[in-house]
């Protein structure tokens, strides 16, 4: 739960202090970044800068982040987790391409092929879920535990993470075209490296015990504190 009504003074500083201090690693690693591998290993080592950790206000179950997660053979998530409150199961899965990719065209400010290919993907992954429910939900029971879906509505949420702001905010009308193309894929939401710094958020219980891991290790992990 977003902690902000219920921490001390001191609490409250050092949560402010936090923030800062990731916001400050973050964009300077970001300055440098240019591979989707070196941004991988970030988020892996600083996960709680990772987006929709607070989707359903809980944090993430089990404060753990699957990485490199496989649906089936046919696709792999650079980042996956669940969240829930007493109405909803969230499966978020999370895309991360390269800081520097072209977004745009510069001939046109149409978007690049290489964009609409990391868009598709989405739109894939969520087909995907919609089309293969029992299989999806035993994966996550298989590394959560059996009961992770009871009487509660499971949704899907997919996050691309692509390029910088810049590139979006140099014409009018690629600021349209990001809107416009935001409100077409429903709950899904593509997002630039920049907004993770600026919509940054920070739990304090969270950020002490957040882990990020391989499925295997989550898995492991999970058995031992639900037993």
């Amino acid at each position: 739960m977003a902690d902000g009504g219920f921490l001390s003074k001191n609490e409250l500083k050092y949560k402010e202090f936090e923030r800062g201090f990731l916001q400050k690693k973050y964009l300077e690693y970001l300055r440098q970044a240019k591979t989707e591998k070196q941004m991988q290993l970030f988020f892996e080592t600083n996960p709680i800068v990772l987006p929709g950790l607070y989707a359903r206000h809980n944090g993430p179950l089990g404060n753990v982040v699957i990485s490199k997660l496989k649906l089936a053979n046919e696709y792999e998530t650079d980042f996956a987790f669940i969240s829930k409150d007493s109405a909803t199961v969230q499966i978020t899965l999370i895309e991360i391409e390269s800081p520097t990719l072209k977004v745009f065209r510069d001939s046109d400010d149409q978007f690049t092929s290489t964009f609409n290919k990391a868009v598709q993907q989405i739109r894939d992954w969520t087909t995907w879920f919609v089309s293969n429910p029992t299989y999806a939900k035993d994966l996550f029971r298989e590394i959560y535990f059996r009961s992770v879906f009871s009487h509660q509505h499971v949704t899907t949420k997919v996050i691309l993470i692509a390029g910088r702001r810049e590139q979006i905010e140099k014409t009018s009308k690629r600021e349209k075209r990001w809107a416009g193309l935001n409100a077409s894929i429903g709950q899904n939401e593509v997002i630039t490296y920049d907004h993770l710094a600026h919509g940054m958020i920070i739990d304090i219980d969270t950020l002490r015990k957040l882990i990020c891991r391989d499925r295997r290790y989550i898995a492991n992990e999970l058995r031992r504190h639900y037993q």
